[in-house]
């Protein structure tokens, strides 16, 4: 469920840092955790196409990570 919020600024305003200001403030003041599909919505993804690749240092912090959490 979502609210729709009309916000009106002056013309001096610019929209794309206003919107960034914006964004920054609302993803604060979200839960921890979040569905990524939501996430997406929210920040207007729509389709990616780069693919991230992970160290393998980093992997293994995560694998610690997740046994830690168990």
């Amino acid at each position: 469920m979502s609210k729709i919020v009309t916000i009106s600024v002056p013309d001096w305003v610019d929209e794309k840092k206003f919107k960034e200001a914006f964004m920054r403030a609302l993803l604060e003041s979200t839960p921890e955790r979040m569905n990524v599909k939501e996430l997406r919505r929210l920040l207007g993804i729509r389709k990616t196409e780069d693919e991230i690749e992970i160290p393998e240092e980093l992997e293994t912090v995560r694998g610690k990570d997740k046994e830690r959490m168990k």
